[in-house]
């Protein structure tokens, strides 16, 4: 049994541990290094392409896979007045990646679900704080692809 400073101390450490793992953006690292390398040149190379060239990486990309059809949610902190895009991209055997952008109610700010795989969104947030990636992989050819998601601002 634990004593009450034990307890305190276990409590207080899977509280900063949550909140790290909850609350700050963190790059989930697929274990392909061949996919890993494409996917951190692309993000940099579509970020150029889109007319980006003022922004910079604000944060760790978190790099992936998902199977056909499949979701995942990436939690990052944005600030308010800074300008941002948010890149997604994906392998050869991805069709179709799509992004969207909630604040931290559920609202849905902003979203590119268009039938390409490399969705983009600019967003000017109105307050600092978390907010959610929703990452869906909408076509996938051979399970699972790999994918990539950057946030670049200023």
């Amino acid at each position: 049994m634990l004593n009450t400073t034990m307890t305190t101390k276990v409590l207080a450490t899977l509280a900063a541990i949550s909140a790290t793992f909850f609350l700050a953006p963190t790059a989930v690292q697929a274990n392909n290094s061949r996919y890993v390398n494409d996917i951190r040149s692309q993000l940099a190379r579509v970020a150029r392409t889109a007319g980006f060239h003022n922004l910079t990486s604000t944060h760790e990309p978190v790099i992936d896979s998902l199977a056909h059809r499949r979701s995942h949610n990436i939690r990052v902190n944005l600030r308010a007045g800074t300008p941002y895009a948010i890149i997604g991209v994906c392998d050869r055997d991805c069709q179709d990646l799509d992004i969207a952008l909630y604040d931290s109610a559920g609202n849905l700010i902003a979203s590119d679900s268009q039938n390409d795989d490399t969705p983009i969104i600019g967003v000017n947030p109105n307050y600092s704080g978390a907010y959610r990636i929703r990452v869906n992989m909408a076509s996938c050819s051979n399970n699972p692809c790999y994918y990539g998601v950057g946030a670049f601002g200023r």
